[in-house]
């Protein structure tokens, strides 16, 4: 007896999705609104709520608005060896106080404007090719700040 060959199914076609692209990230600051990972932030950003220099992500909001902070400058330190965590509070400190980062005038309005940095801390992170420092302004009594208080870049 012969047995019959069972019937072929049918081929099926699946529908591959196409590809979406990727949203670039923007370059240069600030992002726009959102949570960022700190190794994203550009400069510029105001951030709602702000609990420390060190925290590892942000939200931004609109400087318009009512904010805690502003995140008035990102920069690179200079490709050297590692200079110790001491070393570069010190630098990073006056780094982040130096004409030209925050807008004095409206820093003025306030009267109690802090400045602070944070910077890759240990030796392993510099060796991974870390050299951004972040510089953030904050109210030492606590208050919002309106408007961004960044300097603006000589043309």
């Amino acid at each position: 007896m012969q047995q019959e060959a069972a019937p072929a199914a049918a081929p099926t076609v699946a529908e591959t999705p196409a590809p979406t692209a990727a949203v670039p990230l923007p370059t240069a600051g600030p992002l726009p609104a959102g949570t960022w990972a700190w190794t994203e932030l550009l400069g510029g950003e105001c951030v709602q709520p702000f609990d420390s220099v060190w925290a590892e992500q942000f939200t931004v909001v609109d400087c318009g608005a009512g904010h805690e902070a502003q995140l008035v400058a990102r920069a690179e330190l200079p490709d050297t060896a590692f200079p110790g965590q001491e070393a570069l509070a010190v630098s990073v400190s006056s780094l982040c106080q130096a004409q030209g980062v925050v807008d004095v005038a409206a820093a003025g309005a306030y009267g109690d404007v802090q400045v602070s940095g944070s910077f890759p801390v240990t030796q392993e992170q510099w060796d991974a090719g870390e050299r951004s420092y972040y510089c953030f302004v904050d109210r030492a009594g606590g208050g919002e700040l309106v408007g961004s208080l960044a300097a603006t870049p000589a043309a």
